[in-house]
């Protein structure tokens, strides 16, 4: 398996086909999963990337010692029959994983609960903790089972059009009594970007039922080895890759995608193109060709997702980090989360103990920002030093002298996403996941220009490293139905 902190080699030019049967932009999750299903049906294929190493949010880094994931802390279905795992195995990719057990921790002012990694557990522990509510629990777990299903199956059906417009928040208030048991049930709204309030059940639920009934999952070596694990199959299927290469059009002809332009001026053609970057730039600057209005107003009526402050801390001997537990830190003291305040913390080394030097450990933190608190900001540079003081701080009141053991610290900020994965304002999650975006709202994977097709988080099922999973399956299998058909 490729190490993480090798250096990963791009295709030299001179290798090149002059014609491929498919060109993938980005080399996100989704991107990699499609061009490695299609090379493994034997197409030739290119991936094109911007950064010089693959897998979008899904990388790492190494500081001193110290190999910090950089935004994925850990990965849902990667079980015998979840969708990463199908995936994995389809693809003949072997890699090890730990499962999470617990999955999570919500940690409120008042109260922590521990999240198992087992469904049934977790109904019977909440139904212990509110008797009262005990028959309204199983039946919110029965719609929200059926409506996972029906969504995993993309299929039409009455659970599908009963919760369509529905809000997670609509969705609890419709089962349930207890402020404090909806907290607990909203308390990973995290994973999304959104409040109950605002998030759609449906996505809520395409979430949370991957972790609820498969658990969460680490994978040894860290994040970017998941990545490197599919580079190299798609390496191993014959597929070609340029990192480091970003790309500037997608070349047409009579409305019908032909090829790309690189940045430094070449033209590589192809029978199709696969976009998994950022839905506002492959058609209000990649495109070359217009489209028809009503699709381009459709996009620039959607909002992108929020974004994120993130902290990496390499820890010194000597300090005692049992207590501090992996999960989210609410600062919510009811069910409507109107502070919106969390950050989430994960301690990998307590995982995986050689991501650091002997002895020493990680602690990654997550900070949730609403737009609007940082879209006016022109000094990031003060603003992620002021943010780094205030989230060390607010680290130390559960790890107390915790500032005396940092040797290695850096920061990311939403400019720093938006830099390395070219996603507007850093959108962690592609569009945002209200009830208008989700579903059949969200970008379908065929668009109005022939042969380009879209896949990733920008487009259906939605965000996370399942959903990518799921969509870049989805876009390869869609060609070749397509081109079977033919």
């Amino acid at each position: 398996m490729i190490s993480s902190n090798r250096c990963i080699q791009s295709t030299n030019k001179d290798r090149l086909y002059p014609y491929y049967d498919a060109i993938v932009i980005g080399a996100g999750i989704a991107g990699l999963v499609c061009g490695t299903f299609l090379a493994k049906h034997g197409k030739k294929v290119l991936v094109v990337e911007q950064h010089f190493i693959p897998g979008g949010y899904c990388t790492s880094f190494k500081r001193k010692g110290f190999n910090f994931d950089a935004a994925v802390h850990h990965i849902g279905g990667c079980g015998k029959w979840g969708i990463v795992g199908r995936c994995l195995k389809t693809l003949g990719i072997e890699m090890d994983f730990y499962p999470l057990d617990p999955m999570d921790h919500l940690i409120f002012p008042n109260f922590t609960i521990e999240i198992p990694a087992d469904l049934d557990n977790y109904i019977v522990r909440l139904q212990s903790r509110y008797p009262s509510e005990k028959d309204s629990i199983k039946h919110f777990f029965q719609d929200f089972l059926k409506l996972y299903r029906a969504t995993f199956n993309n299929e039409k059906s009455q659970i599908i059009d009963k919760y369509r417009n529905q809000t997670y928040g609509e969705m609890l208030n419709a089962f349930l009594k207890n402020d404090e048991l909806k907290m607990i049930l909203s308390g990973q709204w995290g994973y999304i970007g959104l409040p109950p309030a605002q998030t759609s059940a449906i996505g809520m639920c395409q979430m949370m039922v991957n972790y609820l009934k498969d658990g969460a999952f680490f994978p040894a070596g860290g994040t970017q080895e998941f990545a490197n694990a599919i580079f190299k199959k798609f390496i191993d299927f014959g597929g070609h890759i340029m990192l480091s290469s970003k790309a500037e059009k997608i070349l047409c002809t009579d409305k019908t995608a032909v090829g790309v332009k690189l940045q430094e001026g070449k033209e590589i053609y192809s029978n199709l193109v696969v976009s998994n970057i950022d839905a506002r730039q492959t058609f209000f600057e990649l495109l070359e060709c217009k489209l028809d209005t009503p699709f381009l107003q459709r996009i620039r009526k959607m909002k992108e997702s929020c974004s994120f402050f993130l902290l990496y801390l390499g820890i010194g001997e000597g300090i005692d980090l049992s207590k501090l537990q992996r999960g989210f830190y609410h600062t919510a003291t009811d069910a409507s989360y109107g502070n919106a305040e969390w950050m989430y913390v994960s301690i990998p080394t307590k995982i995986c103990p050689n991501l650091a030097p002997a002895g020493k450990q990680i602690i990654s933190v997550v900070v949730y920002m609403e737009k609007e608190k940082y879209k006016d900001i022109t000094d990031w540079k003060s603003f992620k030093e002021s943010m780094i003081v205030k989230t060390t701080n607010r680290l130390e009141e559960y790890v107390p002298d915790i500032k005396k053991y940092i040797e290695v610290k850096d920061a990311a900020t939403p400019k720093t996403l938006e830099r390395y994965t070219l996603n507007t304002n850093g959108a962690a999650y592609g569009w945002e996941v209200g009830v208008d975006q989700i579903w059949d709202n969200r970008l379908p994977h065929q668009t109005p220009i022939d042969n380009l097709y879209l896949a990733g988080h920008w487009t259906r099922p939605g965000p996370g490293i399942c959903a990518v999973v799921s969509s870049g399956w989805g876009v390869a299998n869609l060609i070749m139905e397509k081109e079977n058909w033919r």
